[in-house]
């Protein structure tokens, strides 16, 4: 089986055992740490807490040996992935699922790291790293296992561990100054993406600001001590039993939807009745996404307080180090929308003395015009992600039909094509459309 960065193969002991056999592409991160990270986050969570996590028989985070690549053999998880039971299980088994997520992430929570970076063995790690004396020695937090992180031979930055949320967030702003060169001038069709000159500009402006935020009010304490999650638990990589699924699916609330945070019943839409069969159909689908949305928020709030006070934090402060970190790709659009929010929440967001960066009203409205552009081309983005259950890179879960996708896909754009024909070119939504139709496919 081949997933967006790794290829995994299925192998039978002779007593009939099943293993798993894993090797990484060379996009999924850094190498070395790409496998020694996978390692040592496996073997530190199977020793420090009672999540079930597949067992790690042998590894090699470098290529010099027979099989001329990194790998991991680890056991074969037990079960079927949760997408395949998903739709046929009770309202109240998902909400009791939604349940065992929070109290499972509790124990993530409870976990207290020196820095931020990634999770290692001791033994398996030779860059400057920092030991977890007090908690298990045999482990250490070193560089960052991120594949953003991937290692251009020509680009010297900070890499980790960072032992401040603030060193963290001036690093992320550093890599993306040495790389704006490196990726020449951007394509402005879509969507207006600055220049070098403005994304430099823009990028000192946010170190200047990352540096600021050990002392913010809002981040001391709890909001920003390191912590080990799963930032992409979906139901391709959750394993349960196909009789009785005991294990979590992260749940999120729909997309572009007016979900309300906080202890509130989840209605359905105000106009639901003037709507057409269509939109009806829509609107139900909505409504049961946030009911589990907000159940899971519920849960969180009674297993995992930690958790909650963190997801309660702001959510500028995750773009802000999110949108840095695409400034590269992207273009200055979403991070000087974070800007321009701190520039006028200063105080509010827990901030003292004067912001240091700062925008008039001009610039405000210009920003605003050239926004739209790219919310449009995002929400396609986000749409098509949405409606196909994949995500940027295409990933499609194992075991759907991958032509039965594709052809979905071509039936998506069919559609979108007529929805704007008034507004673009068919050749201009196609542009648009993040996942292109191969002819004759």
């Amino acid at each position: 089986m081949e997933g967006g960065f790794s290829k995994a193969f299925l192998m039978k002991k002779e007593n009939g055992s099943e293993v798993i056999a894993k090797i990484p592409c060379h996009i999924a991160g850094p190498p070395t740490l790409t496998t020694a990270g996978e390692v040592g986050a496996l073997e530190y969570i199977r020793k420090h807490s009672s999540i079930p996590v597949p067992r790690v028989l042998s590894w090699s985070s470098t290529d010099s040996n027979a099989v001329g690549a990194e790998y991991i053999l680890m056991e074969n998880a037990a079960g079927v992935p949760l997408f395949q039971v998903w739709g046929s299980m009770t309202e109240f088994d998902q909400l009791q699922l939604i349940r065992k997520l929070a109290k499972l992430e509790a124990q993530f929570s409870a976990m207290r790291f020196p820095a931020y970076g990634g999770l290692y063995l001791g033994s398996d790690i030779e860059q400057p790293n920092q030991p977890l004396d007090e908690l298990d020695p045999s482990f250490c937090i070193g560089p960052s296992c991120d594949r953003r992180y991937n290692p251009d031979p020509s680009l010297d930055f900070d890499k980790g561990p960072w032992y401040s949320v603030s060193s963290l967030g001036v690093s992320i702003a550093r890599r993306e100054l040495l790389r704006i060169p490196k990726s020449g001038q951007q394509d402005q069709t879509m969507f207006y993406r600055g220049d070098i000159e403005e994304q430099t500009e823009l990028l000192q402006a946010t170190e200047s600001i990352m540096q600021l935020l050990d002392s913010n009010e809002i981040l001391k304490g709890e909001a920003s001590r390191p912590t080990l999650w799963h930032t992409d638990l979906h139901m391709g990589n959750i394993f349960v039993t196909p009789d009785e699924s005991k294990w979590p699916v992260f749940l999120r609330p729909p997309q572009n939807s007016d979900y309300e945070e906080g202890m509130v019943e989840v209605k359905v839409r105000d106009d639901f009745d003037t709507l057409d069969e269509d939109g009806k159909m829509l609107a139900r689908s909505e409504w049961l996404q946030a009911k589990l949305a907000k159940a899971y928020e519920v849960s969180t709030v009674l297993e995992n307080k930690p958790a909650y006070r963190a997801m309660t934090v702001p959510r500028v402060f995750r773009e802000l180090f999110l949108r840095c970190g695409e400034v590269s790709e992207v273009g200055v659009l979403p991070l000087r929308a974070c800007l321009i929010e701190l520039f006028h929440s200063w105080s509010d967001l827990g901030f003292s003395g004067e912001c240091p960066v700062s925008f008039t009203q001009e610039q405000v409205d210009a920003h605003k015009r050239q926004f739209s552009e790219y919310e449009a081309w995002n929400q396609v983005q986000s749409l098509a992600q949405q409606c196909l259950g994949t995500d940027a890179e295409g990933w499609i879960a194992p075991g759907l039909d991958v032509n039965e996708k594709r052809k979905q896909n071509e039936q998506l754009l069919a559609m979108y094509i007529e929805s704007v024909a008034g507004e673009m070119s068919a050749d201009e939504a196609r542009a648009v459309w993040p996942f292109p139709v191969k002819t004759g496919v």
